[in-house]
Order: C-alpha cells, then sequence, then structure tokens
C-alpha cells in the first residue's frame, strides 16, 4: 500500500515520500523510476549511507546491510530477509548525467502472515465458504477447488448444494506484498448428510461393491488352494471319525443301548424294566394278579 507524500521541495529537485510496506522475511525491493540512465546512486538510511554506486565501479555497501542488499544499475534497492529493525526512512538521490534526482521512502515493517482460518456453512440452499486472517492491513483473499482450475478472488464463496463434489478439497490463499499464505478445508465435512453431489454416493457403492466382489475372489482362491493342498480334506476325516465316537449317541452307542425299550429277562425269570419304562414285576406275581382278576 502506498501513500505518496510531498515531504519538500528544494532548488535542484522535488522530493517525494511513498510510503512503503513489507513483511518480515522477504526479499523486499524499493521501487524506482528513472527516465535517465543514472551516472551515480546513493542510498541512506535515517541519513545513515548503506549502499553506493559510483560511475564503472562495483557498487559498495555499508553498515547492517552490507551483506543483506543489492544495488541495481537502474537506482533500486533490495533487502534480503526483511528484518523489524530494517524499518526507517530511505533516501535515494541519484545523477542521471543531466541532473541531481531524489527520492524519500518510509519502509514499514509488518510481523509475518499468519495462517487464514477457514469455516463453511449451509444458507439458503448454498455452502458457504469464509476465509479470515487478522493482519495490520487489508489483504488480498482467494479460493481455488481442488476440482476447479479458476481461482475465485473472494473472502466468501457460496457453491450451490446440488454442484457440491464431497471429494473436493477448498484452498483459501491469502496474500499481501509478495508472501502468499494458504489453508484447505474439505468440502465433505461442510454438508450435511444425504446432500450434495449423489455420484460421491454412487462412487463410494461402486467402492463398496468392488471390494466386496474382491473379498469373494480371495475367498474362492483360498479355499481352492487349501483344497489342493488336502487341508481341507484332513479336517472333513477328522469330523468323521469325531461322529463314530460314543460319547455322541451314535454308531457303537447305539448298539449298546438299542432303540427298543424291552428288555431281555433275565435268568431268574424277572423283568428289570417293562414296556413303559418303569421297573417290572416278577412273571408269576404277574400271572396270580390275572386270575384273581379272573375270579373277581
Amino acid at each position: 500500500m502506498w501513500l505518496p507524500l510531498l515531504c519538500l521541495t528544494s532548488v535542484l529537485a522535488h522530493i517525494y515520500c511513498k510510503e512503503v510496506v513489507g513483511i518480515v522475511g522477504e526479499n523486499f525491493t524499493f521501487p524506482v523510476q528513472a527516465d535517465q540512465k543514472i551516472v551515480e546512486t546513493v542510498w541512506k538510511k535515517n541519513k545513515d549511507k548503506v549502499a553506493e554506486w559510483e560511475a564503472q565501479n562495483k557498487p559498495t555497501y555499508f553498515g547492517p546491510l552490507s551483506n543483506r542488499s543489492v544495488l541495481m544499475e537502474n537506482g533500486s534497492l533490495t533487502i534480503i530477509n526483511l528484518e523489524k529493525d530494517d524499518a526507517g526512512t530511505y533516501e535515494l538521490h541519484y545523477w542521471d548525467s543531466v541532473k541531481d534526482q531524489y527520492s524519500n521512502f518510509v519502509l514499514v515493517v509488518l510481523d509475518s502472515l499468519p495462517e487464514p482460518e477457514t469455516s463453511c456453512n449451509t444458507s439458503g440452499g448454498e455452502l458457504v465458504l469464509n476465509c479470515i486472517a487478522h493482519f495490520q492491513r487489508p489483504l488480498n483473499y482467494s479460493w481455488k477447488l481442488s476440482n476447479n482450475p479458476h481461482s475465485y478472488q473472494n473472502q466468501k464463496l457460496s457453491i450451490p448444494l446440488e454442484n457440491v463434489d464431497t471429494t473436493t478439497k477448498a484452498t483459501c490463499i491469502i496474500k499481501f506484498s509478495q508472501t502468499e499464505r494458504s489453508s484447505e478445508i474439505s468440502l465433505n465435512q461442510c454438508v450435511p448428510e444425504g446432500k450434495g453431489d449423489s455420484s460421491h454416493g454412487r462412487n463410494r457403492g461402486g467402492l463398496l461393491g468392488a471390494f466386496v466382489l474382491t473379498a469373494a475372489v480371495i475367498l474362492v482362491l483360498s479355499l481352492i488352494f487349501l483344497h489342493r493342498k488336502g487341508i481341507i480334506k484332513l479336517k472333513t476325516r477328522r469330523r468323521t471319525s469325531q461322529n463314530k465316537n460314543p460319547v455322541n449317541g451314535s454308531g457303537e452307542h447305539e448298539q449298546l443301548f438299542p432303540g427298543n425299550s424291552q428288555q431281555q429277562p433275565n435268568s431268574e425269570g424277572e423283568v428289570t424294566q417293562d414296556a413303559g419304562g418303569g421297573n417290572g414285576e416278577p412273571l408269576n406275581n404277574s400271572s396270580s394278579c390275572n386270575k384273581e382278576d379272573v375270579k373277581a
């Protein structure tokens, strides 16, 4: 941001004072416009000489800027890796073989740019993206979407919900002078469930279907491999042998205890269990009971 101010006038030329702003850490160049070829150049900061170029000689640097400045033939001075202490009033005096020229600059050095804060909400059927950064001077804001090469020069960006692709990422970029900072936000965290471009749902369904199909193919191939190795057949034989175990109530157990509930008489002519499964009585008792029943 430039604020031209008339500092003073002299007999030789008008001396203008311009406010120029830089940011800590960047390389800053004073803007110089010379109509004629410059023969000699002298730069001063707060009346102290910082750079000088005479005729065909090489530039000479002084003071704190001796290792961090570059003087060009057109009279411009560049400060490398700007620091807070570089702020001050700079004076340019050059001779263009016609007359002496003077320019004054007031250099303001600001802190580095903060990281922008991004947020989002839905309103009126649109997704609204917002970006903000707290800085001493107005910033240049822009938005860029990962699925769109176009850059939107605005602090806010509105997108109709039906056009929102939830797989998209949005980047807010802030710029001041020559420095930029950015911050990213995913649109899937901004759109309510069931809103946005349905292609995302289709893509997710397609991925799920592909995953299930892949898992089924792997399972089938694994079974074929195990079968060829004989592992599955071995496990089947073990199960068959277990089924013949008497403990499981089959095979040999069935032969020891046949399904017919009637028992064979013992050597004393008694039955240990009747057909109903209860305790049996001696056979002669059964006959006497039948005779008494006849007499009755």
